[in-house]
């Protein structure tokens, strides 16, 4: 798989107004393309991954301007964190240290969301145009 085609197909999952401009990185812990694979197979194995995204110029400075109310409720659990907070994201959720090595160590306010299913959730950096997109079924 390409990375344009993961690109759009991470963008298509993310809320209609948070528009992104390319992939930044796409990642699954050591082995965890095998057990993906067979799990598709045998119906037996969790898939989870993270995905980074370059968060588009407008979408980054619409965010700034407007804060916490430019996200719409929808499917997803919105919060907030402040500049210099640390983003503890629990390794069993999302299955490998990307999201958290593609972070920086300190960081303007960001926004994360959580799927009201539970499967999914997304950190927005606007300072540093990026979205972190990660998955577990």
């Amino acid at each position: 798989m390409n990375r344009a085609l993961i690109h759009r197909r991470a963008q298509r999952l993310l809320p209609a107004g948070i528009e992104t401009c390319g992939l930044l990185h796409f990642g699954m812990a050591p082995g965890q393309v095998e057990r993906v694979l067979l799990g598709s197979v045998f119906a037996s194995e969790q898939a989870q991954g993270v995905v980074a995204l370059r968060l588009s110029l407008s979408t980054a400075l619409a965010i700034r301007r407007k804060g916490l109310r430019y996200f719409e409720a929808g499917d997803w659990v919105y919060s907030a964190f402040a500049a210099g907070c640390s983003l503890d994201i629990d390794d069993d959720v999302c299955g490998t240290t990307v999201a958290m090595d593609a972070l920086p160590k300190t960081h303007g306010a960001g926004y994360s969301a959580v799927a009201q299913d539970g499967r999914s959730w997304f950190v927005v950096l606007p300072v540093e145009r990026m979205v972190v997109y990660g998955w577990w079924e």
